[in-house]
């Protein structure tokens, strides 16, 4: 198990004022699963995934990542940590726009101090498997949104992160193009094995993972199966934002 969560609850502020945006959340994923977190605004999707990328903590419950208990870790470990094992896709691209597709991907594991030839390396063969091979020289500003998102999600993976958290990844763009991100995602779960959490209020974008993990008010109220997944109809396909 890559994932397991227990009792997971969130709260800001004191008092009165206090707000709970968690409720004694439970959660396990396998090692190269793809599922779904599915919810209205307001239900803790994206609380439980700022969590699960250790980019905030829960104040009650435990949080165990590929058996270890990062649950109370402090700080500049949970940077070391998140920077070698989980990797982020917002619908926000943030591409820096006067780096090349490469020298973008490039990027994380510069900073990683991995050797040059061997990030370009990396890069340039996983821009190939997003379909960007041909474009690697290309400024963000000289692709299409769709490309951009495509980037960004090499970007993510070329490192070789055991666990990819995507918020809202087709928010931005259009039909075909969520479709082809999606589609993407498919892939590197199916052929790299890599485990994914994608994060959406979108039901036809959560039928493209196996499993489905419903919210609501900081509560699991649904986790399933997704026995429909590659079934969306072309007119619900039209559904993706």
């Amino acid at each position: 198990m890559l994932i397991e969560a227990r009792g997971l609850a969130r709260r800001y502020g004191q008092g009165d004022a206090a707000v709970q945006a968690l409720r004694g959340v439970d959660l396990d994923v396998r090692r190269g699963e793809m599922i779904a977190l599915m919810g209205p605004s307001g239900s803790g999707k994206s609380t439980l995934m700022h969590i699960l990328g250790l980019l905030d903590r829960p104040s009650d419950g435990s949080y165990r990542l590929d058996s270890r208990d990062v649950s109370r870790i402090g700080s500049r470990e949970a940077a070391q940590f998140r920077g070698r094992r989980i990797a982020f896709v917002f619908q926000g691209i943030h591409l820096i726009p006067r780096l090349t597709l490469q020298k973008n991907v490039e990027l994380p594991m510069a900073y990683a101090r991995m050797p040059a030839p061997e990030r370009r390396r990396r890069a340039a063969d996983t821009l190939a498997s997003v379909g960007l091979g041909n474009l690697a020289q290309r400024l963000p500003s000289q692709v299409s949104g769709g490309q951009a998102q495509r980037a960004a999600i090499a970007r993510a993976v070329a490192p070789g992160p055991d666990l990819l958290l995507a918020d809202e990844p087709t928010g931005a763009l259009d039909r075909a193009s969520g479709r082809e991100v999606l589609a993407i995602f498919q892939e590197l779960n199916e052929s790299l094995g890599l485990t994914v959490v994608l994060v959406t209020h979108d039901p036809i974008v959560a039928r493209h993972a196996e499993r489905l993990v419903e919210l609501e008010d900081g509560r699991v109220v649904a986790d399933r199966p997704v026995r429909d997944r590659l079934l969306a109809k072309p007119a619900e396909e039209g559904a993706i934002q």
